[in-house]
């Protein structure tokens, strides 16, 4: 039939699938007046008498097709109705007053020769339209029906009559058909029931069809049977269709779906309600439980009822295979709640654990690990890995560069790498090409790479990758939150330890700026020192504090100062004033104070179970309580003063600022001491009394021998000449005859001897070259005091040093200068005393060598005295000078003493 344009023609299409509506109609509005409809009641309220064809969907929502289609016969609208449906055709058609019946899908040309068709046919007498309705339904169920089926069917038996009747009707008007649809009628009326017959053998091509078919379909008589199942039902539901036909469904169902569930209920109770109900529609999700060889599968269920047709009341059920939508749904849902469980990991470690595990188990990756970079070497280390088939588990080696797939996906960080994408060049050695049949390498950024694999064939299927490069990504997040976490715990807790330190910095600055004062006006060295260690109990954690000196008689240990819970600890270090000739004892192994003064610099015991086992002041200090000790020498200038040590009641209790600052406290306190002792100086004469035990030197320990009396050396005197004069009082009520004494002296020691009715005889002896006892003056240290112990191989010195000297330093040089000293004794001199010295000093320093001489000579000569026990010219001739040089030096001498000590 030839197509023409009929733009006078209307055409009204009713679909409820917008998109489809409106396809078919694109198609038509070039030939038609085309209007279109979206459900049945808006088809009513659109059709009227300028509709000449309706293209009517059978399965819409709310009103159908075939209501639609009974409204407009019964109005009497004068249209030609085709309709269109995906349904197949059943003997319900059979009271339908469609003109054609088109299956979608429906292409452009099948809607146009339908359109043409149904516009050439209204042109035609009513019983010719009539005749040609009655075929198309006849052609419709032969097409589709058995002939058994056919010939036992009443509703078709009475379409056949009323055939027949309409062939008589019309063949009058035959004649007058113009186009294609007389030969149409003509063949149809002459089609004999043995052609009809061969045309039914292309039915097993029908069968055919359905079979090809993934979805399972069951059809269910009214009685309960199963009629036909297609071949899908077989893969899908796992039994066998030649064991269901004919058989009650419900029974067979109860006994063949064992272990298969809707919806949580077993699925033959389902197929039980559906073929008890009438008219409900049924749909669930079917769970198919795999076997040995095959997976689980799930399956979208549908059951309606038959309403019209030849099997009126049975059911209709379909079974769709979803198993790739439902496991995708699975697997997001798993992806979403994995990644929160993921995410809520808090290390490294637990993430590749979690992430590997999550990948085989609920992921179903048939293996899976995680390569992380150590921070220390930049290797990436094999943190954790999981396999499904334990025969694929190699070692996994740890990378550390080169041109291997792992190293190259975690150098690149750019997209994942498959083992079909890596060079063929470089894929010699390539050891997991060795491990695995197939792999899939995913970057993890600077955290990592993710490693998913199969040991055998088929290879990772394009699930399995997309799954890989989702569930990879989400670990790199993961890390990358674990690294950012971590780095800002870090970074808050350095801030935390930062102010807690600066706190603590602080409030060790703010009692160093407390002690500070205090110190300075302090009086005494003792109270500086104590007045230190009572502050430094206000710091937190600080149990106790002392201060440390040496005492260089004994080199042993002195404790000063102390204050605090560590008296216990102080008990081996004996508290010995420098005041006093106490014998200290040596506290050996040293303790961090005096170390510290030994070093001369700070000494830090941090932990005190860091120390080896052994100092005695170690498991004191533990028993005590205390876990930290910091010891800070006091000096100033070159002058050591000792140290002070801090106990702590906590491990690493300072850190090295405050160590520092308490090391500021330190040089505070050195100058506060010496202060005390430049201000002492000034006042007093300023040195310290050094007591030593020496060889006896020959020529004083023959003037003793000779005199056989107690000895008091009262005065040494420096000569002009480099030599030291000794002026030595011997005890007159331990002599018999003196005048036979002085004879002897003056004959047998090379003394001179020297009367002084105050002092006693008095003999001038000058020291020689070899005498060890000038070992002992250096510049600014002053002999005071020679005595002749009743041993007269053994002489005891005492010597003057000045503050400004280190009395250390001084002692170790003469000791090591002479082997036979010793120091005995050290003391700082009284007040009174030092003024005295002061006074000699100031005098010393006006006078020459000789006037010093000759004043002296003259004083234990008793020229001085009164009456005089010696005259000009014997002082004279002792001096080896003459009487007027004598007298000239005397007046020079007399008139600067006076200028001393008027000034």
């Amino acid at each position: 039939m030839s197509q023409t344009t009929r733009t006078d023609t209307g055409v009204l299409v009713v679909e409820d699938d917008r998109e489809l509506a409106d396809l078919y109609a694109d198609w038509l509005t070039e030939r038609y007046r085309v209007k279109t409809a979206y459900d049945g009641e808006e088809a009513l309220d659109r059709i009227d008498e300028t509709v000449d064809v309706v293209l009517l969907d059978r399965m819409m929502p709310g009103k159908s097709g075939s209501a639609v289609l009974e409204d407009i016969r019964a109005a009497g609208i004068d249209c030609r109705v085709v309709m269109v449906s995906a349904v197949t055709p059943d003997l319900d058609i059979v009271q339908m007053g469609f003109d054609a019946y088109l299956e979608k899908p429906v292409d452009l040309s099948a809607l146009h020769d339908v359109v043409d068709r149904m516009l050439t046919r209204a042109d035609y007498d009513e019983k010719l339209q009539e005749l040609f309705s009655l075929i198309e339904r006849q052609d419709t169920l032969e097409a589709v029906k058995p002939p058994e089926a056919l010939a036992t069917s009443e509703e078709y038996q009475s379409l056949t009559d009323r055939v027949q009747t309409a062939q008589r009707d019309v063949e009058s008007l035959l004649s007058d058909l113009p186009d294609e649809d007389f030969r149409v009628a003509v063949e149809r009326l002459q089609r004999t029931a043995a052609e009809r017959e061969g045309d039914r053998r292309y039915e097993s091509l029908t069968d055919d069809v359905l079979d090809t078919s993934r979805e399972a379909t069951v059809v269910i008589d009214s009685d309960g049977s199963v009629i036909w199942l297609n071949k899908a039902t077989e893969g899908l539901l796992g039994i066998d269709r030649d064991a269901f036909q004919g058989c009650q469904y419900e029974a067979v169902a109860a006994e063949r779906f064992n272990g298969i569930e809707a919806d949580g209920e077993p699925l033959s109770e389902l197929v039980a309600r559906s073929l008890n109900s009438r008219g409900e529609e049924f749909d669930a999700v079917v769970h198919v439980p795999g076997a040995t060889d095959t997976r689980d599968q799930w399956l979208e269920y549908w059951s309606a009822s038959i309403e019209t047709g030849l099997y009126a009341g049975g059911r209709i059920e379909h079974y769709h295979d979803i198993t790739g939508r439902y496991r995708r749904e699975q697997y997001l849902r798993t992806l979403h709640r994995s990644t929160r469980d993921l995410m809520a990991e808090e290390s490294t470690e637990a993430i590749a654990t979690r992430a590997v595990r999550t990948a085989t188990r609920e992921l179903e990756l048939p293996y899976a690990a995680t390569f992380v970079r150590d921070a220390t070497t930049g290797d990436l280390v094999p943190r954790a890995h999981e396999t499904v088939d334990t025969a694929v588990d190699p070692d996994l080696p740890r990378v550390d560069g080169g041109t291997g797939p792992v190293w190259t996906v975690f150098t690149d960080r750019a997209e994942p790498l498959h083992a079909d994408a890596y060079p063929d060049d470089v894929a010699a050695g390539n050891w997991l090409d060795e491990a695995f049949h197939d792999w899939l390498l995913c970057p993890l950024g600077q955290q990592g790479v993710f490693l998913v694999a199969t040991g055998q064939s088929p290879s990772l299927s394009a699930t399995n990758r997309r799954l890989a490069k989702t569930w990879g990504a989400t670990i790199h997040r993961a890390l990358e939150r674990v690294e950012r976490t971590r780095a800002l715990r870090d970074r808050d807790q350095m801030l935390q330890r930062q102010n807690e330190r600066l706190s603590r910095l602080d409030r060790v600055n703010r009692l160093i700026q407390s002690i500070s004062p205090a110190v300075v006006s302090a009086d005494s060295r003792a109270a500086v020192e104590t007045e230190v260690c009572q502050r430094l109990l206000r710091l937190d954690s600080v149990t106790g504090a002392w201060f440390a000196d040496v005492d260089l008689p004994s080199d042993g240990t002195v404790r000063r100062a102390a204050a605090g819970a560590i008296e216990e600890y102080l008990s081996d270090v004996p508290a010995v004033s420098a005041a006093t000739d106490s014998e200290p004892v040596q506290a050996s192994p040293p303790t961090p104070a005096r170390q510290a003064f030994e070093a001369g610099e700070p000494v830090v015991v941090r932990d005190m179970f860091e120390v080896d086992p052994g100092p005695w002041w170690r498991d004191r200090a533990l028993t005590g309580g205390t876990h930290t000790i910091i010891a800070i020498p006091i000096r100033y200038e070159s002058t050591q003063f000792g140290a002070i040590e801090i106990h702590l009641d906590r491990p690493q209790g300072l850190t090295d600022d405050e160590i520092d600052a308490l090391e500021s406290l330190g040089v505070m306190i050195g100058h506060a001491i010496g202060s005390i002792r430049q201000r002492a100086a000034l006042i007093a004469g300023g040195s310290v009394i050094l007591t030593f035990g020496i060889a006896s030197d020959s020529g004083l320990s023959r003037l003793a021998e000779v005199a056989a009396a107690p000895l008091t050396v009262t005065e040494v005197q420096a000569t002009a000449d480099g030599t030291y004069s000794v002026f030595v009082t011997v005890d007159e009520s331990q002599t018999g005859d003196t005048e036979a004494l002085a004879d002897t002296i003056d004959r047998e020691t090379g003394a001179s001897v020297l009367r002084n009715a105050t002092t006693g005889l008095t003999c001038r002896l000058t020291l020689g070259a070899g005498s060890p006892i000038r070992t002992l003056v250096e510049p600014g240290v002053a002999l005071q005091q020679i005595e002749v112990a009743d041993d007269p191989e053994l002489l005891t010195v005492s010597v003057s040093v000045p503050y400004s000297m280190d009395v250390r330093e001084y002692v170790d040089s003469v000791t090591d200068a002479i082997d036979t000293i010793e120091l005995v004794a050290k003391y700082e001199p009284a007040s009174s005393r030092e003024m005295g010295a002061e006074l000699t000093s100031s005098v010393d320093k006006r006078l020459t060598e000789r006037q010093r001489e000759v004043v002296r000579v003259a004083f234990y000569a008793g020229y001085f005295d009164q009456p005089r026990t010696a005259d000009a010219e014997t002082v004279a001739t002792e001096l080896g000078i003459a009487q007027s040089t004598f007298s000239q030096h005397l007046r020079a001498a007399e008139r600067k003493l006076l200028e001393a000590l008027y000034d």
